[in-house]
């Protein structure tokens, strides 16, 4: 009976041990409530001091060896910047000719909008109230044939004709283009703001 039980003894012993091993070999993990967690919050962005809107060409002449490739990189360049000056100018009808009547765009938190008609809708009402002094500069083109794509970096002061609260805008954007007839258009936009709008107070 006493051997029996002094290896039953042994056994639980035995079980408690692998049992006390495999818990301390388990990673530590901190259940902090969510509540007690400390927020990180966004890095503070100074507005800068826009005084006048300037679209600025961060490609500069073509490169490419092809002379034909050259030629069609540099007036697709052209036409890109044209068609950011057109809004900077507040030229709503300028701007939106630049667009396909099938034109996609895309932002942030917002359905996509389809069809130059239904981005005019938009944009026109923007432009018309708010007094918009802004930086453009293309960074980046690529020209294939009848297509190609700009990628551009932009910072805009944003302020309410009616007196409102001026807001603060950084982002990206790509457009997409296609030559049709002979005229560069854009097919679709996408535009990621970098911080979140925020006011100036």
């Amino acid at each position: 009976m006493n051997t029996r039980f002094a290896k039953f003894v042994r056994f639980a012993l035995t079980l408690w041990l692998v049992a006390a091993l495999l818990v301390a070999c388990q990673p530590i993990q901190l259940n902090v409530p969510a509540a007690a967690q400390p927020a990180v919050a966004p890095a503070a962005v100074a507005p800068p001091v826009i005084t006048e809107s300037a679209v600025i060409d961060g490609v500069g002449p073509s490169t490419a060896s092809d002379p034909a490739q050259a030629k069609a990189e540099d007036e697709f360049l052209a036409v890109a910047l044209a068609k950011e000056q057109a809004y900077y100018n507040g030229d709503f009808d300028g701007t939106i000719s630049y667009y396909t009547d099938d034109a996609v765009s895309v932002w942030p938190e917002v359905p996509e909008v389809v069809g130059r008609a239904a981005m005019g809708e938009g944009l026109k009402p923007y432009m018309e109230a708010n007094h918009i002094l802004g930086t453009l500069t293309v960074k980046r083109i690529w020209v294939l044939g009848n297509y190609a794509t700009r990628q551009a970096e932009w910072q805009e002061i944003v302020t309410p004709k009616d007196g409102g609260e001026a807001e603060y805008h950084i982002g990206r954007c790509i457009l997409n283009w296609e030559k049709i007839d002979g005229e560069w258009k854009v097919t679709s936009e996408y535009i990621n703001y970098l911080t979140p709008p925020t006011k100036i107070q």
